[in-house]
């Protein structure tokens, strides 16, 4: 009888698990991203930061800007005029919190985490002057992440270095060796 009843918990407890597993795999296939590589080259800058305020609450659209402190920058430091930075600095304001089109896209004052992006378009209006925008889903900060963006980013900039290298080096084989 006791057998009976294990058997039976057994039964709901692998159900259960089952289920999870499905529906965390249909999660996930719903919001696919981008390789780390597309994502960093195609966000002009690459920082980390904390947020500091949320702001900007549109209720239509369920979207928001946030008041970001910057800790790092990773790549474009040079893409920031004295224009876009706030509070003596070392503040940016960031939007594109909740944007549909970005899987990993929401924060709570204090998350500190490696954001990838872009200057706002003009056509976004003058509310978004100065602002960044998300460019791809924010990740968290780990040494493995900071490791594989640092690497990304490394690469860009010596591949950069060395487009100006337009002569080819002569190809050394048996033949052209004189013995």
């Amino acid at each position: 009888m006791g057998s009976h009843r294990t058997l039976a918990g057994g039964r709901t407890v692998l159900l259960v698990a089952g289920l999870l597993v499905a529906l965390g795999h249909r999660c996930v296939a719903s919001c696919p991203e981008r390789e780390l590589e597309d994502r960093e080259e195609e966000a002009n800058i690459v920082l980390t930061g904390t947020v500091d305020e949320i702001i900007n609450m549109d209720p239509v659209h369920n979207t928001y800007s946030c008041k970001v402190r910057v800790w790092r920058y990773l790549k474009g430091k040079t893409n920031i005029n004295r224009e876009i930075l706030l509070d003596g600095g070392n503040k940016l304001m960031i939007g594109g919190f909740g944007n549909p089109g970005i899987c990993d896209n929401q924060v709570a004052t204090g998350d500190t985490r490696i954001f990838f992006l872009n200057p706002a378009k003009e056509d976004m209006g003058p509310e978004h002057k100065n602002e960044l925008m998300l460019n791809s889903s924010l990740m968290r900060i780990t040494l493995r992440n900071l490791e594989d963006v640092e690497h990304c980013v490394e690469v860009v900039i010596f591949l950069l270095q060395c487009s100006h290298l337009t002569e080819v080096p002569p190809v050394i084989t048996l033949e052209s060796v004189a013995l």
